[in-house]
């Protein structure tokens, strides 16, 4: 059944307006109250950044003040750097003569002895490279065993001695008994080097 409307037009534009206004109204207050929402949720955001930025600030101040009473331990660990270099550099030429003196007593041959014994060291330079030099003087009972001290101090049994030569070698008589006194020298090798100190000294780490 159609439904029949018995108010004039003029009333029920009126209340078509009125709800178009009511309409805007409640749109315009919900539109304020999102505004509103907004608002206080940045400001919220806002607060909490520059809460966050003033503890960062805090915690670098009490990093810096770290990092200065660090300075003096960094300056001390430069001067102990310091101290390593200058050793090493003073080590760096330094002779093992205890272990030089026992391998020529081990090696020597028994149909040998030395009457004199003589070394230094010596920086090595581009020309030669070498750690110093060794010079001995001797007898043996024959040329054979003096040869055989030379063949010694080109060998491989005594790597901290190279480039041996005699100088001399001449027949002698001991009480009668004919023997060969001579003088010999050899250069010191990398193999004659101490590294000892070196090696006791400890690493600090960064």
């Amino acid at each position: 059944m159609r439904p029949i409307n018995l108010l004039p037009p003029e009333i029920s534009e009126k209340s078509k307006a009125r709800r178009r206004v009511l309409a805007a109204i409640l749109g315009v207050l919900g539109f304020i109250a999102i505004l509103v929402l907004a608002t206080f949720w940045l400001r919220g955001q806002a607060t909490q950044a520059e809460d966050d930025l003033a503890a960062q600030q805090q915690e670098n101040q009490r990093l810096q003040a770290e990092i200065g009473q660090l300075s003096g331990a960094r300056q001390l660990r430069n001067d102990y750097q310091t101290g390593v270099t200058r050793l090493q550099s003073a080590l760096a030429n330094d002779i093992a003569w205890g272990r030089l003196l026992n391998d020529l007593g081990r090696i020597i041959n028994p149909n040998a002895w030395l009457s004199s014994f003589a070394a230094q060291s010596t920086p090595p330079t581009d020309v030669e490279f070498t750690f110093g030099s060794m010079s001995v003087a001797g007898t043996a009972f024959w040329y054979e065993d003096a040869s055989s001290w030379l063949r010694v101090l080109d060998s491989s049994y005594w790597p901290a001695v190279g480039g041996g030569w005699v100088s001399s070698a001449n027949v002698a008589e001991i009480e009668g008994i004919p023997v060969v006194n001579f003088s010999s020298g050899a250069v010191l090798t990398s193999a004659a080097l101490s590294t000892r100190m070196i090696d006791l000294i400890p690493e600090v780490p960064e």
